[in-house]
């Protein structure tokens, strides 16, 4: 490994380069196991000898890895303790077309700025069957390291877009056949999720920030509020948004 090939991996530990370089870094046996068994391309391997001794069974799987020192893994991870296997991948692009939702769900997400967070809705999506997730651009970024981390590899099987989430929704509106998509929206003043009849198995459902909610532009297509109700004497201001969420996908696939 020479300085600059350090500093690039490094560097991806920022969004905007990230973004520039349409890479990502992923740490640890389990989410490198998880990488290498999807269908990312994957740039590097990297492992100490350490981990080369400690997990022989999985150096054997290794198509092909780099051998770094002790100390070079530590420039380059994000974690306090270096787990001994990093790798580089490639981030995907994805497509998600507002048609989808006619026979499936799409999870939105509008402004949900904590990576794990984030991480703990695609994990739960990937735990209902949930395979597409459009992400309005301000949202934390999903190939981040905590936000990977927390999917627990559930990112390698899901389809994420950042997106105007305002035009996503609003070209289900456009194509008369997708007049009848409905499209859930996590509000105070929605009907209680509990005792909604929901009689179709498809649509968005919106989930919004714990501080903001749904933004204002978005809240007048939202077809159908839906509301979690607090338990009788409950003083609790707002529920976790990655709870909320669980809680909705939950009940609205089942």
């Amino acid at each position: 490994m020479t300085k600059n090939d350090i500093k690039f991996i490094q560097s991806l530990k920022q969004t905007k380069f990230r973004k520039e370089y349409k890479m990502f870094v992923v740490e640890g046996n389990k989410l490198v196991s998880e990488l290498i068994a999807s269908d990312f391309k994957i740039e590097k391997i990297l492992v100490t000898e350490t981990w080369l001794e400690k997990f022989p069974e999985m150096s054997a799987s290794l198509n092909s890895y780099e051998i770094v020192n002790e100390k070079q893994m530590e420039q380059m991870s994000s974690m306090v303790t270096p787990p001994g296997i990093i790798a580089t991948a490639h981030t995907p692009s994805y497509k998600i077309n507002p048609k989808d939702a006619e026979t499936e769900f799409i999870l939105a997400l509008d402004g949900i700025n904590d990576p794990g967070n984030l991480g703990t809705m695609i994990r739960t999506a990937d735990w209902f069957g949930i395979n597409k997730i459009v992400c309005s651009q301000d949202c934390a970024d999903a190939w981040q390291a905590k936000t990977i981390q927390s999917t627990m590899g559930s990112i390698f099987r899901i389809k994420i877009i950042e997106t105007d989430l305002k035009e996503f929704l609003l070209k289900t509106q456009r194509d008369e056949t997708n007049s009848a998509t409905p499209i859930y929206g996590a509000l105070m003043e929605g009907e209680n999720i509990f005792t909604k009849n929901i009689d179709k198995r498809n649509g968005i459902i919106i989930i919004g920030s714990e501080s903001h909610g749904i933004r204002k532009d978005v809240l007048p297509l939202v077809t159908s509020p839906i509301h979690i109700p607090r338990g009788k004497g409950s003083q609790t201001e707002s529920l976790n948004a990655s709870v909320a969420a669980a809680i909705i996908m939950a009940t609205i696939t089942k």
